[in-house]
């Protein structure tokens, strides 16, 4: 039987194996294609743009997924609140 972290160790290098087996692949790609990628010729401009939109973005999207995860947990405790306030009412109590 195999310990979690044995499992971790050996996915681990199965996943860095490969990625140095395929790299002369992606490296020897520059020649098809002159060096240029799917958006085009990358210049400063580019490479800034893209930087700058990670920076910004990244925080927004945080605060816009804790924003929900907050409102999920708070109707999960109103819910809560109120399953303990009906257990309490006589009229919840017993059967038919």
């Amino acid at each position: 039987m195999c310990s979690k972290l044995t499992r971790l160790a050996v996915a681990t290098a199965s996943v860095l194996t490969s990625a140095a087996m395929l790299a002369p692949t992606a490296m020897a790609s520059d020649r098809i294609t002159g060096g240029e990628g799917w958006y085009g010729e990358t210049t400063d401009k580019i490479v800034t743009n893209f930087g700058l939109a990670i920076v910004f973005l990244l925080p927004a999207l945080l605060i816009v997924l804790s924003i929900l995860q907050h409102r999920k947990e708070e109707r999960e405790y109103q819910h809560l609140e109120a399953k303990r306030n009906r257990a309490d009412l006589e009229e919840w109590q017993g059967g038919w």
